[in-house]
């Protein structure tokens, strides 16, 4: 087997694909805020923690810095294209779940919304943030996690009927066996 050498800047592009979610959150002032990210996982089963980087100077990471909350929303291959448009860059304040054409609705545990459209939600709040090279390392405490009723199969995402979304790099992503491109 032959090796070629990668540009360390580049090398985690070899973890790909990753999966994708829409993080939720919402300013002081309570308005909403969406935005996707493939550089996050579970990180702890007691608590149950999860784990995104984002960086700083995003308003996801600025909402989650003044309310300490915020939501993972899972999404699937059917919003695709609306997951997209949360990625946009709107001015601070807009609401990106609905220039996408996503529906928010109430959460349980925290004061953020989630995506109605989306497979699953984790509901956090803020357990630690690490600075972490040129992004923030967020990590969260599950406080409340729900998904679709048909979305788990003996206990385990049933990614076949669910087709969740992972990101492969830019406008690339995979969808079961097939890759698709966002336009």
């Amino acid at each position: 087997m032959e090796f070629n050498d990668l540009e360390v800047e580049h090398a985690y592009r070899v973890l790909a694909p990753r999966p994708t979610i829409i993080v939720t959150t919402a300013n002081s002032r309570g308005e909403a805020n969406a935005a996707p990210f493939s550089f996050t996982m579970p990180v702890s089963v007691k608590p149950p923690l999860v784990a995104f980087a984002s960086v700083p100077s995003h308003h996801t990471y600025k909402n989650i810095e003044e309310t300490q909350e915020f939501v993972v929303n899972i999404p699937n291959e059917e919003i695709l294209e609306k997951l997209w448009i949360t990625g946009e860059k709107f001015p601070y304040g807009v609401n990106e779940i609905e220039e996408s054409g996503l529906s928010q609705m109430e959460s349980l545990r925290v004061s953020v919304p989630k995506i109605a459209e989306c497979i699953a939600h984790m509901e956090c709040k803020v357990h630690w943030i690490k600075d972490s090279g040129d992004h923030k390392l967020v990590v969260g405490e599950v406080v409340y996690a729900d998904a679709t009723s048909d979305a788990l199969k003996e206990g385990l995402l049933d990614v076949e009927k669910m087709k969740p979304v992972l990101h492969l790099g830019g406008v690339n992503f995979v969808v079961g066996d097939h890759l698709r491109k966002v336009e």
